[in-house]
């Protein structure tokens, strides 16, 4: 019994897989036969298309970033001299608003005015030693006139005598008294001459004196000018380090103040953002060769939302922020400048642009969009998006059929995309498939929906 239950299933197994080969050899069969259908449909399969113009883009790109407003510059004032604080503005505060010129600290001035006074008198005792050297100097120039005649007598009185004693008319003894009388003439202007030379000296040395005077003076004038510490620039107190009655030495810091007049803000573009700002008209590029690391200056608009409305202000792409690609996202940091942080624009929820005076103006630390305008020198043409299919393909009417065009796609506004035109590419004034298309290959036929 045993030995016929393993006949029989041996032979049900040998069924089975007979039953299985068999079925594949039919299966294989089956496809074989059958029809293989085309990828392509029929070319008497008329398909009914929509299309649209490609239109030529003439007003550029505007593409947004992020960014975050940042201090034009931060002014760190210091004592310049030392002394006692006499006085210290109220508006000498964390977070208040100073104004250039203003007075902030003032520092005992007694030091430095009794010093001021004590050289102001040197000062006017060298100017009278050189008055009275003046004098004395006139003097000895009047005396060596009158040497100088006195000699010129001298001298004709022994020429006369000489004469006399030639024709022996006079004794040599007169001679020698007339020669004598010359010399001492002489003798007399050349040391008149000699003080007046000395005198000179003089005078030059207390000139001296008194231009170090006036040295001294002025250093002394500045120090007391910098005992009224202000504030060389608008802004806003960041930092506060000193108190009334304490006493500051020469370098102590005062204060740190904020630039309010101008803000940056610091931005990151993709190195085809990049490519779009070298290539943009709106750069100087064509007016001035641009070193290694400078940017075309290009118009932003920052923008800032609170609730329904934005706010907007006027900037400009000014620079690189370091020269340097950012290790982590691969971006390159910028800088944008804001000249006019209080000249600001509002959109209200109707869409409505206004400007306006009663809202805060751009602060440190705000985080912002930044539209940035360029102009690329390459053509553009704009597209519906439903008319680019996935691998940046469309296709475009020739006559009556379908041909395909790989585009490259610059960016997406709105409804539109804007791709790079050109031959082999898009020329304006082609007519785009906008319509789904199903399974659609190159000179498909195709009729445009009226």
């Amino acid at each position: 019994m045993s030995k016929l239950s393993s006949i029989l299933g041996l032979v049900l197994k040998t069924l089975i897989s007979l039953c299985l080969v068999g079925g594949g050899f039919a299966a294989i069969l089956l496809l074989g036969e059958a029809k293989t259908e085309s990828d392509q449909p029929p070319h008497e399969n008329i398909r009914l298309v929509e299309v649209q113009s490609a239109e030529s883009h003439q007003s550029g790109i505007t593409f947004e970033v992020d960014g975050v407003v940042v201090p034009y510059r931060e002014i760190q004032l210091a004592a310049e001299v030392a002394g006692r604080v006499t006085e210290k503005s109220d508006q000498l505060r964390i977070g208040r608003v100073v104004s250039a010129g203003k007075p902030l600290v003032l520092l005992d001035r007694r030091d430095y005015e009794l010093e001021l006074e004590r050289l102001q008198e040197d000062l006017d005792e060298a100017v009278g030693n050189i008055e009275e050297m003046d004098v004395q100097i006139a003097s000895t120039l009047g005396q060596i006139e009158l040497a100088e005649q006195n000699l010129t007598i001298q001298t004709r009185s022994a020429d006369r005598i000489r004469s006399l004693v030639s024709r022996n008319a006079t004794t040599e003894a007169s001679l020698d008294e007339a020669l004598r009388a010359e010399l001492t003439a002489k003798t007399s202007l050349q040391s008149q001459r000699d003080q007046l030379n000395l005198q000179r000296a003089s005078k030059s040395r207390l000139e001296n004196v008194r231009d170090r005077f006036k040295s001294e003076i002025a250093m002394a004038q500045l120090k007391l000018s910098r005992t009224t510490i202000t504030s060389p620039i608008d802004g806003v107190v960041v930092e506060d380090n000193v108190e009334q009655d304490s006493y500051v030495q020469q370098g102590t810091a005062i204060c740190a103040i904020r630039d309010t007049s101008k803000l940056e803000i610091k931005c990151s573009l993709q190195a085809h953002q990049m490519k779009w700002l070298w290539e943009s008209s709106n750069g100087s590029t064509e007016q001035k060769q641009l070193g290694a690391y400078e940017l075309p200056e290009t118009p932003v608009t920052v923008r800032y939302q609170i609730g329904n409305e934005t706010y907007l202000w006027d900037g400009k792409l000014s620079r690189y922020d370091g020269g340097e690609i950012d290790p982590q996202t691969r971006m390159i940091p910028c800088r944008v400048q804001v000249e006019n942080p209080l000249q600001v624009r509002r959109i209200s929820e109707d869409g409505k642009v206004d400007l306006v005076a009663d809202v805060p103006t751009l602060m440190v630390g705000m985080y912002v969009q930044v539209d940035v305008h360029v102009t690329p020198r390459a053509p553009l043409v704009a597209v519906p998006i439903s008319a680019v299919y996935p691998g940046n393909r469309l296709w475009v009417i020739d006559g009556d059929v379908l041909r395909r065009r790989q585009v490259s796609v610059a960016m997406t506004e709105g409804s539109n995309a804007l791709v790079y035109a050109g031959p082999g590419r898009l020329e304006p004034g082609e007519s785009v498939v906008v319509s789904p298309l199903a399974a659609p290959f190159d000179g498909a036929k195709v009729e445009v929906k009226q």
